[in-house]
């Protein structure tokens, strides 16, 4: 347990409540983590030292079994959580666009953004000692880490050889008693974009602003894995006492690998789509006689069912969507609407009979993918997980301006 924790234990203990609780977590993290989310503006967002806090008042001195306080904390939602943004105009000049064509090796598909990985308020260290930075550096790698976009690099060991690192492995990167104990911890995902599309179409539907919208977000998911052929080792005892108490550390030999979108082979570079060449085992196949393998993201034409959010259709003005997806949801039930009531020509009713009727996911009328709704997504994820943002537009004439993206992750301590 580090440090602030167990002055608290201690403090419980003797019963003996401090009026503010020091926290060994990073500072800048956590001034990161408060800023300006529009999820964090309007309620307190507890630390990982706060929740512990909470925890061992309830199993202390309310006598209470660690089941139950367990689940007093997820009842009232009492979350450790970390913040991820980009807003274009500052941090990169100006607000992103997307257009479909060749301009960008994505084409009509840009990264956003990532989240740090799930149970870790700021991104690890990479094969650092833990030591302090001043803000003006962790501002930088902050950045780099959270702008810097994807390679299409398959984690498949039959693909190119890579592991996966285990929960235990990226448990010991975190200082000791800051990693989530549970195998999929995290509680709920908030997402807030401010976008807009090109503010005309000739398919515009009356009454539903999202039917036939071709610029839209999608969500992406990494994993930590080994890299092919690199010695890796469970850090020791006496390495983790050697951290300093409040910086994240990942081994060099880590590497983030896409699952989400799908990475598959190309044979010939596709003019829409990143490539990376790995070679192929050496021994069992010579470089001569197989060239090495190329890799891209596979990405979906239209948007999809699991699509995170469509902008409205022939809207000039910004707009703010809010997008929370929880590990308790479940997919809604369809409703009932007339078939005539947002597209096509009216339908002839006959006399004496209800009118047709066509069923539809609620999530559809508000832009979000209907797959989307049944929480299964945050269920699975890991610790150590990361979330991306992609941005998306088809088809000529469509484009997708994006002045901002936050995401908040919570979990369960």
């Amino acid at each position: 347990m580090f440090a602030a924790a167990n002055t608290v234990w201690q403090m419980l203990a003797d019963r003996r409540i401090p009026a503010t609780v020091p926290d060994d977590s990073d500072t800048e993290s956590e001034s990161t983590t408060s800023s300006s989310s529009s999820s964090s503006a309007c309620s307190y967002q507890p630390s990982f030292c706060d929740v512990l806090v909470v925890k061992a008042m309830l199993q202390r001195h309310g006598r209470l079994p660690l089941e139950l306080v367990d689940d007093i904390v997820d009842d009232a939602a009492y979350w450790a959580h970390a913040h991820a943004e980009v807003f274009f105009a500052r941090d990169t000049g100006r607000d992103l666009t997307v257009p479909t064509g060749r301009a960008h090796p994505t084409g009509g598909n840009r990264f956003c953004l990532r989240t740090p990985p799930l149970g870790f308020q700021r991104a690890p260290v990479r094969g650092g000692s833990g030591s302090t930075t001043t803000n003006n550096s962790g501002e930088a790698a902050r950045k780099a880490y959270t702008l810097q976009e994807p390679e299409p690099v398959p984690l498949e060991e039959e693909a190119v050889g890579g592991d996966c690192c285990s929960a235990d492995d990226i448990r010991q990167w975190l200082p000791a008693g800051q990693a989530p104990l549970l195998e999929h911890p995290c509680r709920k995902i908030v997402f807030t974009i401010v976008s807009h599309d090109q503010g005309w179409a000739n398919n515009a539907h009356r009454g539903d602003r999202y039917k036939g919208s071709y610029t839209w977000f999608d969500v992406g998911l990494e994993r930590y894995g080994w890299r092919k052929g690199a010695e890796h080792k469970e850090a020791s005892e006496t390495e983790s006492d050697e951290k300093a108490p409040f910086a994240p550390t990942a081994p060099d030999t880590a590497t983030l690998y896409t699952l989400r979108p799908d990475v598959v082979a190309a044979s010939q570079p596709p003019p829409n789509s990143i490539l990376l060449q790995h070679p192929r085992d050496e021994l069992q196949h010579p470089r001569e006689e197989l060239p090495p393998r190329r890799w891209r993201f596979d990405f979906p034409l239209n948007p999809g069912d699991d699509r995170l959010q469509s902008n409205k259709v022939a809207t000039r003005e910004f707009a703010e969507h809010t997008i929370v997806w929880s590990w308790t949801d479940e997919k809604p039930p369809l409703e009932e609407e007339p078939a005539n009531s947002s597209q096509g020509p009216a339908v002839s009713v006959v006399e004496g009979q209800d009118p047709p009727t066509t069923q539809r996911c609620p999530l559809d009328k508000i832009g979000r993918g209907s797959e989307t709704g049944d929480g299964s997504f945050v269920r699975n994820l890991r610790v150590g997980d990361v979330v991306t943002v992609w941005a998306k537009a088809r088809f000529p004439g469509w484009s997708n301006t994006v002045r901002s993206v936050e995401v908040d992750v919570y979990w369960a301590v």
